[in-house]
């Protein structure tokens, strides 16, 4: 089920790719930098990185693939007293949407993207790693940003808001009778800003 869900996000990636470049466009390559937190308690926010191909089908609207790098950190209190630290990751490798509500020099933007999200999980008890694995799981972000277009070259900033679907809790043993059980994040809020170089021109 991990292996379809991935295949599929990765098709729906290369279909929007093939559409693109088979419609009128101009192709553009963004570069980011992300601050990220999933919506747990005492979660840190953590940087991470991305990179994307844009067609724009006109001067209004582009579709493209993306992919990221997201780190995570959070620590879980259990009941015993024990407190457990998440240090994790996800890479998003989704199809993405923008589309812009002008065409000047200062352009307001609604996006989304969908698609595989991977993520490592590692937990530490004590300073010490009881538990490593990774998953593949489908997501989602709606988004909504702000671009400044200068010549060629778009500067943006951005805000999203990540859904990642089926994230179950996890559990490991520690060689007691109980186990440890902690949350696995379900959503994300991430701010990007940076730039994209091939950027629709003004019409003014």
């Amino acid at each position: 089920m991990k292996a379809i869900r991935l295949y599929a996000s990765l098709a729906l990636v290369a279909v929007l790719a093939s559409f693109s470049f088979n419609s009128f466009g101009q192709v553009g390559f963004t570069l980011h930098g992300t601050a990220a937190a999933p919506n747990l308690d005492n979660a840190e926010v953590k940087p991470g990185v991305g990179a994307g191909l844009k067609v724009f089908l006109g001067p209004n609207v582009a579709v493209g693939a993306a992919a990221k790098y997201i780190a995570i950190s959070y620590d879980y209190n259990q009941n015993v007293g024990n407190n457990l630290e998440n240090r994790g990751s996800l890479v998003p490798l989704t199809g993405t949407l923008d589309i812009f509500l002008t065409s000047g020099v200062v352009r307001p933007y609604i996006g989304a993207e969908a698609g595989a999200y991977l993520r490592t999980t590692k937990v530490n008890l004590a300073g010490s790693e009881i538990y490593k694995s990774t998953d593949t799981r489908f997501g989602a972000a709606p988004k909504l940003g702000l671009a400044f277009a200068l010549g060629g070259v778009g500067l943006f900033a951005e805000g999203s808001y990540n859904f990642i679907f089926g994230s179950k809790d996890g559990s490991a043993s520690t060689g007691t009778v109980n186990n440890i059980r902690w949350e696995n994040p379900s959503k994300l809020w991430a701010v990007n800003v940076g730039v994209t170089f091939g950027f629709p021109r003004t019409n003014n």
